[in-house]
């Protein structure tokens, strides 16, 4: 497949991945916002839907157009906002996986603590959104529209994108890296200034500090990607000990011992020998301590349906979690030059702001039931018309 061809792949790709996660993102921000007792796990859940919402109908077709600008802006504000929104909503998604993950955490395995509360919720999503805002100010501010030094062999329309990651600025064409600060003592006949082009520059930031924020970028999205996977894993070692506990609780009561059953009947006999006035006076006991035996088994019947209920929804967003990690990480890899560029491949971490709908409706029952009564109430309004 030539450059062309990919482009022309991206394009179709990044359409399909626009119209479909609008769509599928504005249906879930409609069901979601419209329940009555919502939790936490809703909360982060409707932050989560936002930002891909955001990303679907402004992000990807903002990047369509760029990549066929071959990133010439011709403005730095354009070429800035871009940045930001680029390198502001990718972090934002990624710091709302954490959160969902010490949400799961607390929820699974210290539910009494109720660490996370809904206007606690509310309160990190609205401090995620302003440090990722802050993130993608820093980088914006890092890029501007500079001119780019080219081999004029290679094809005018050559796909591009910038790379803040190395001691040199550069930018990455069609898998070549040509260094924006290459020696002038070139004859005219082997230069070509593309100008226009949306690349690093050191106008408000050192090239030394450049570098060092990119490297802290970096780490934090590794310093994120340990975070949850560690907190799953505690959220998976508590459920693997809650579930022992119970398959030895109902073991233990399959094969009761021997010694009680005696005394239980002996008490039994003795209450039917009790004289009148005693055994009025006695009768209510057992009545009384049925009902509270009841209330109690209710109680546990609600805490462990509580229980399963939290992993069921920990399960959910440990999905949604692994399909943002598998999406991302080969752009991430690509960035940070570990593995080659390939366009096509690049540009596909946008189908983790697509497939969160797909996983609700497949993994969430309420959620399908939902779907289902809006799509009942839709026909029956055409029908009426």
């Amino acid at each position: 497949m030539d450059e062309k061809q990919q482009k022309i792949t991206v394009y179709v790709m990044q359409s399909i991945f626009s119209v479909i996660g609008t769509i599928g993102n504005s249906l879930v921000l409609y069901i979601y916002l419209r329940k009555k007792d919502k939790s936490t796990s809703s909360i982060f859940i409707l932050a989560l839907a936002g930002a891909d919402f955001f990303t679907c109908l402004v992000i990807v077709p903002f990047n369509i157009v760029t990549l066929y600008l071959d990133y010439k802006h011709g403005y730095d504000l354009m070429c800035r906002l871009y940045m930001f929104l680029i390198t502001g909503g990718v972090p934002f998604a990624t710091l709302i996986m954490v959160a969902i993950a010490f949400d799961r955490y607390f929820c699974i395995c210290h539910p009494f603590l109720h660490v996370i509360t809904i206007f606690r919720a509310k309160l990190i999503i609205l401090i995620l959104l302003s440090f990722a805002g802050i993130l993608g100010i820093m980088v914006a501010l890092m890029y501007g529209i500079n001119d780019i030094i080219s081999d004029p062999s290679s094809q005018s329309n050559n796909s591009c994108y910038s790379n803040t990651s190395s001691s040199y600025q550069q930018v990455t064409c069609n898998s070549t890296i040509y260094n924006a600060n290459m020696s002038s003592n070139l004859s005219d006949d082997l230069i070509n200034h593309s100008y226009g082009m949306c690349s690093p520059n050191y106008d408000i930031f050192n090239e030394d500090f450049v570098l060092l924020f990119s490297k802290i970028h970096a780490v934090l999205y590794l310093l994120m990607f340990i975070f949850v996977v560690v907190l799953y894993s505690l959220i998976y070692r508590e459920i693997h000990v809650r579930r022992a506990r119970k398959a030895k609780r109902k073991r233990s009561s399959l094969y009761p011992s021997q010694s009680c059953a005696p005394e239980a009947s002996l008490g039994d006999t003795h209450m039917t020998l009790m004289p009148g006035p005693m055994s009025d006076g006695n009768a209510d006991e057992p009545t009384k301590n049925g009902h509270s035996s009841k209330r109690r088994k209710i109680g546990a019947t609600l805490k462990e349906k509580q229980f399963y209920a939290n992993i069921r929804t920990a399960a959910m967003l440990f999905i949604v979690t692994i399909v943002f990690l598998v999406a991302f990480l080969p752009a991430l890899l690509m960035t940070q030059e570990l593995i080659s560029y390939n366009i096509v491949i690049f540009y596909t971490y946008f189908v983790y702001n697509t497939a969160n709908p797909v996983i609700y409706s497949f993994m969430n029952q309420s959620f399908r039931i939902e779907l289902k009564n809006m799509y009942s109430k839709m026909c029956n309004g055409s029908r009426k018309h």
